[in-house]
């Protein structure tokens, strides 16, 4: 779980702060105000920390020297690939004078704080590179996050074997996904529910074939994925990253605008499968622009049940020129400045307007 974010000087942040909850983490705001930046970052620091697991063993990360060399060389190579930059540079916001620095909380005296330092060997061009790295030696078992991006990914599968051989210019966790879903289900998942209500509105299961991905139903009946709706698939992502334990209680789920290609009642169900997936304890961390899907988190969160909505919202806001602001909030109508209810409430009144106006000039000429 990733309990906190702390950045400085990082692509558009000057200093933001953001405290995740276990459950679903909302990042709202217009385009260019970094809700992607801050999804991947988190991402590529997870990663980083399951790589490091898996290549070092624990008597060596107890090493202060060999940890710190261990991060450092990782997220060198994770950085750019994740956010599909040549350099490291663009990653430190260009107007700034320091370096950037980024401190990333695990939980259980679990963290890892690292910089960016730049340096100018050309004019108009700067260069980086990941230095002063601390991690705490404490180890614990790590497990690979999940990052679904806002296109569907079940059609794409030909680059996974593809990617052994050729280097696509596409970001890394479009490849690490990918591989996330061809491994086997289980035979006893840890969110049948979620499963179960996933399947209901595909009408099937997604099953993988020789590279290959099939909705099929409960007569056997097979259409290739590509024949299904665009915005179904992405349940179909869910239902199988559940299905074969890629994702669960254990590993965050990064997810960069779900609602695209949905339609309002697939939206919502859509809401509803991840509200459930947080009461269960599953860490949600998704970027939108979508009002409909915050209205329908907060009415999901004022629902009477069992298990509380752990929820939380980030406002992300930026004038022009300026770096990004962050506000968190446990209720999104408390955020100082949420673009996408104004602009609501603003399309609401225009529409009332012309109805109105629609409506005398009826009954001016029906007189």
């Amino acid at each position: 779980m990733l309990k906190r974010l702390h950045l400085q000087n990082f692509t558009v942040f000057a200093d933001a702060d953001f405290e995740f909850v276990q459950g679903l983490n909302v990042l709202v705001g217009t385009n260019g105000t970094g809700k992607s930046h801050v999804l991947k970052l988190g991402y590529a620091v997870e990663s980083a920390r399951f790589d490091i697991s898996k290549q070092f063993t624990v008597g060596n990360l107890q090493e202060p020297l060999t940890s710190s060399i261990a991060w450092t060389g990782t997220l060198h190579k994770l950085l750019p690939d994740i956010f599909l930059s040549t350099r490291i540079a663009p990653l430190i916001r260009w107007d700034s004078e320091g370096d950037a620095k980024v401190e990333a909380d695990f939980g259980t005296d679990n963290e890892v704080i690292f910089e960016l330092n730049s340096s100018v060997k050309e004019i108009d061009r700067k260069i980086a590179s990941v230095g002063a790295t601390h991690a705490s030696t404490k180890t614990d078992k790590v497990f690979k996050p999940v990052f679904i991006p806002a296109k569907e990914i079940l059609s794409l599968s030909w680059m996974l074997p593809g990617s052994e051989q050729l280097v696509f210019p596409i970001e890394k966790s479009y490849l690490d996904l990918l591989g996330q879903l061809r491994l086997l289900s289980l035979r006893k998942p840890e969110s049948i529910q979620a499963i179960q209500s996933l399947t209901d509105v595909l009408g099937g299961e997604v099953k993988e074939e020789e590279g290959k991905y099939y909705l099929v139903n409960a007569d056997g009946r097979r259409v290739t994925i590509n024949l299904v709706a665009e915005g179904l698939r992405k349940f179909g992502t869910l239902q199988k990253l559940l299905a074969n334990g890629s994702l669960t209680k254990n590993a965050t789920l990064y997810w960069d605008e779900p609602e695209a290609n949905l339609n309002p009642a697939l939206l919502r169900k859509l809401a509803a499968i991840l509200a459930g997936l947080a009461r269960q304890g599953f860490q949600i961390i998704l970027a939108t622009h979508s009002m409909s899907l915050l209205k329908e988190f907060h009415i999901l969160s004022r629902q009477k049940t069992d298990e509380p909505l752990p929820i939380r919202y980030f406002g992300l806001n930026a004038e022009s020129g300026q770096p990004t602001t962050v506000v968190a909030r446990d209720d999104f109508k408390f955020l100082p400045d949420v673009v996408a209810l104004e602009v609501e409430l603003e399309q609401a009144d225009d529409l009332e307007e012309i109805f109105a106006r629609e409506d005398r000039q009826f009954h001016a000429d029906s007189n």
